[in-house]
């Protein structure tokens, strides 16, 4: 999970928006693939395979067939905090300008008091301990902070990348599922791995790095010819031509010493 967690908190995705998903993700595979087609039974059943409460499976399940997942994550809150510091007159000058707020005291114009109208329950310590993070506020001489910009926009994922790494890490990890299924020694899909089990010295890291590219591209390419020459023989489609979705993946791996830790 090390290296999805980094994706995550890089892209500005808390804790609690990813449980949130991964509630309804739990109660959607629970109801899908366990075979349990009585909706009114199922919210119990749904509960003893996922570990959630009733209550919990019954808002994901209408979570779910409303399509609309959105928790209150820590990018709103922040993002709430800094128009609450630029609009709100209690917190700016003249003509506008956001003013430099104590962290506390002041007669309630200060950064507590900001923070607990705009951002929830979250603490105003944790807040501003944030902010400075991102460089949104900085803390100016007498003990007071200026807030630098008006709308935070994390680092982000394109979508095309983020699609990707969806379909990357579901493709790996259901090949795996059903391999550890499977009904007899060789009737699994094609899964293996090959590594330097002492560690490889430093100075080949480049050299592999090269051969895996020549090698791992030079099988891609001619996995991709025979696949295209099946598609130029077959023929016209017809709507009785069952067809799968199938191919292959190569990656590269390096584990860093923290990840095994």
């Amino acid at each position: 999970m090390q290296p999805l967690v980094r994706i995550l908190i890089r892209t500005g995705v808390s804790y609690g928006e990813f449980v949130e998903v991964l509630k309804a993700t739990f109660v959607e595979v629970a109801e899908r693939d366990f075979h349990l087609l009585d909706r009114e039974a199922s919210q119990s059943r749904v509960a003893i395979l996922t570990g959630l409460t009733r209550k919990d499976v019954a808002r994901q399940m209408a979570i779910l067939a409303s399509g609309d997942i959105s928790p209150d994550t820590n990018l709103n809150r922040v993002t709430r905090v800094l128009e609450g510091w630029h609009t709100d007159t209690r917190f700016t000058g003249p003509y506008g300008v956001p003013a430099e707020l104590p962290f506390d005291g002041n007669n309630g114009i200060n950064f507590c008091t900001l923070v607990r109208g705009y951002s929830g329950d979250m603490a105003p310590r944790a807040m501003l301990d944030e902010l400075l993070r991102i460089r949104a506020v900085e803390r100016q001489p007498g003990g007071v902070f200026r807030v630098l910009m008006r709308a935070y926009i994390p680092e982000t994922l394109h979508p095309d990348a983020l699609d990707r790494l969806g379909r990357v890490v579901h493709n790996f990890v259901t090949t795996y599922d059903y391999n550890m299924q499977k009904s007899a020694p060789g009737a699994g899909r094609f899964e293996r791995i090959v590594w330097a089990d002492p560690g490889l010295r430093t100075e080949l890291m480049p050299a592999f790095d090269r051969l895996i590219r020549l090698k791992g591209q030079q099988l891609l390419e001619e996995l991709d010819n025979w696949l295209s020459t099946q598609e130029s023989t077959a023929g016209p489609r017809s709507l009785g031509n069952q067809r799968i979705k199938t191919g292959v993946g190569i990656y590269h791996f390096i584990e860093e010493d923290d990840d095994k830790k």
